[in-house]
């Protein structure tokens, strides 16, 4: 008789939103991104907080990792993985290759029960205003490419783009700067 085979979690499990946690992804989405089509496509970042993994790893190394780990440590399958979560007060943090710490919760999708995301001030991330997020990339996505608005044009764009209010002065955009370097690699 042929002992059956255990199943395994797959990247096909990972519930994950790379527009808001995964550096690579997003700048690969800006390259296909217009100032007419941005506000539709930033609508899925909502209006909280999030964190942006910056580091080495691209997404299927991330997912390989992630399933990996909890393959060899027998969390192979949804019911065992819900179990271990409601053990561990609702979620589980682990530690990837390059040192960079995630967070596993429930997913919520059909089939995508491990909803994956980087931990709060994880190394390799930055946490981030979905406005401040939302004004990065509308920048980038229409001025040339390492251009830092001035205050008229960043108000513009936040307002007439992005449906934002204004800001005073550009010292308020410090954050904002940080994070447009981050996302062009710098």
């Amino acid at each position: 008789m042929m002992n059956p085979v255990a199943p395994l979690i797959k990247a096909d499990n990972i519930l994950f939103n790379a527009l808001k946690h995964h550096r690579g992804f997003i700048r690969r989405q800006l390259m296909d991104v217009t100032p007419h089509t941005l506000p539709e496509r930033l609508k899925v970042l909502g209006n909280s907080q999030m964190d942006i993994y910056y580091g080495v790893l691209d997404l299927p190394d991330v997912f390989h990792e992630v399933t990996g780990q909890l393959n060899a440590t027998g969390l192979s399958d949804e019911a065992g993985y819900l179990q271990r979560l409601k053990a561990s007060g609702g979620y589980i943090e682990i530690t990837l290759s390059d040192t960079s710490r995630w967070i596993l919760l429930h997913g919520i999708e059909p089939g995508r029960y491990v909803h994956l995301h980087p931990a709060r001030y994880s190394p390799h991330s930055i946490r981030v205003k979905a406005t401040v997020l939302k004004t990065a990339l509308a920048c980038m996505a229409i001025l040339p490419a390492g251009t830092q608005p001035d205050l008229q044009v960043l108000n513009h764009i936040r307002q007439s783009v992005l449906d934002l209010s204004p800001v005073k002065e550009l010292e308020q955009c410090e954050h904002l700067w940080k994070v447009m370097k981050m996302l062009q690699g710098e």
